[in-house]
């Protein structure tokens, strides 16, 4: 699943990029097929309305950030993966992960079974990884892996192959974990973002299925 600027008129949900779900995979790790690696994506470097950079934090504190796993075929969680960050005095953040299974995981919890706990966000270059038991983590900034003329399609659909997000970034959270944390063989799996507000929690992005939500018109696009 891929996709960017899925707030209204090409905005940010809650007008808030660090809250733009921009891409989701699961493959199995590269030579040990025992283990599966879950990555989201969230938080356009640039915006394209109005054009410009976002903000430099890389993820939204308080926020919540969640994988969830179908593992029965009726469309509603039985694991979740749910990840908050901290900011510091110093600017840096860190993260938080937990999992949750049941009933609980169908809802909205930032707690359960802490996996990792203040975990580094990478800035720079380095990843930095943490290692938890059987599981590994990374968060932070890496290269925005979609590719698509932006232009054109700003320019009257007039495409000329252009890459808009060659030189952009995108903010990871990657997790590693063996296959029996993830319950069966065959799983369901989605992400979502949501905001913590006066009313509680609001869903702000989810993601699943490959989908255009960049092709609906207005308040639509905050619908799908």
């Amino acid at each position: 699943m891929s996709h960017h600027a899925s707030g209204p008129d090409f905005g940010f949900p809650h007008g808030d990029a660090r809250l733009d779900m921009t891409d989701l995979y699961a493959f199995p790790k590269p030579g040990e097929p025992g283990k599966s690696i879950l990555i989201l994506n969230v938080h356009p470097s640039v915006a394209v309305n109005p054009p410009g950079p976002t903000t430099p934090e890389p993820f939204a504190p308080g926020a919540l950030y969640e994988f969830k796993v179908d593992t029965d075929r009726d469309a509603i969680a039985d694991i979740a993966y749910s990840v908050q960050f901290a900011s510091t005095n110093d600017g840096k953040q860190t993260a938080t992960l937990c999992r949750s299974q049941g009933t609980r995981a169908a809802g909205v919890y930032n707690d359960g079974e802490v996996i990792v706990e203040a975990a580094p966000v990478s800035v720079e270059r380095e990843a930095l990884v943490t290692k938890a038991g059987d599981h590994r983590v990374f968060f932070g900034w890496r290269s925005d892996p979609f590719f698509f003329d932006a232009n054109g399609l700003f320019n009257e659909m007039q495409f000329t192959g252009d890459d808009f997000f060659a030189d952009k970034n995108v903010c990871s959270i990657a997790l590693e974990l063996p296959n029996s944390a993830l319950g069966v063989s065959v799983v369901g799996l989605w992400a979502r973002t949501l905001d913590k507000t006066r009313k509680g929690w609001i869903q702000a992005d989810r993601g699943g299925r490959p989908l255009q939500a960049v092709f609906l018109p207005g308040e639509a696009r905050s619908r799908t």
